[in-house]
């Protein structure tokens, strides 16, 4: 009977061809997972986005108040589909637009009030809508550019300012 081809090798070689293959092995299951990681398909985002005010107590120009985008600032990844429910808080009778600057357009539908009951109107393919104190709009849109581009209010700049941020 012949003994096996490893019985040949010396305890050091043996070691040494455990811990090539130990290293192959590591370096082809850690460059896949590696890939997993960082890799994120597109997938729908969907945030809530409301008017607030900065509690500045000096005079505001043309009596406009200090308002803001609460969230100001909306991240997502090139190719999500992004969904904003953007509800106009006013406790006053004051409208607010949301526009976006191009290259982004978005489908939006318009709601008589914030628990989206009764479809005031549906808009495809724009980049302005206006929302009356209390309405509710479904702002939906695909992040199709890479960078940062600006959504504001028309009414009350500069401070209604926010940003997209898309990653990509």
């Amino acid at each position: 009977m012949t003994g096996s081809g490893f019985g040949k090798l010396s305890s050091a070689k043996l070691l040494a061809a455990a811990a090539l293959i130990a290293i192959s092995s590591g370096a082809v299951v850690g460059l896949s997972v590696g890939y997993v990681v960082h890799y994120s398909a597109p997938a729908t985002r969907t945030f809530y986005l409301f008017d607030g005010t900065l509690p500045f107590s000096e005079r505001t120009f043309y009596n406009i108040p200090h308002d803001t985008f609460v969230p100001d600032t909306i991240t997502v990844d090139k190719g999500d589909h992004v969904v904003i429910h953007y509800i106009n808080i006013e406790d006053v009778s004051e409208s607010h637009t949301f526009t976006m600057d191009l290259p982004y357009t978005f489908d939006a539908t318009l709601y008589r009030n914030a628990t989206q009951q009764g479809v005031v109107g549906t808009y495809p393919n724009v980049g302005n809508i206006v929302l009356s104190q209390g309405q509710n709009a479904t702002i939906t849109f695909t992040a199709n550019w890479a960078g940062t581009f600006r959504y504001y209010c028309a009414y009350h700049q500069p401070t209604m300012t926010g940003y997209l941020v898309v990653i990509g």
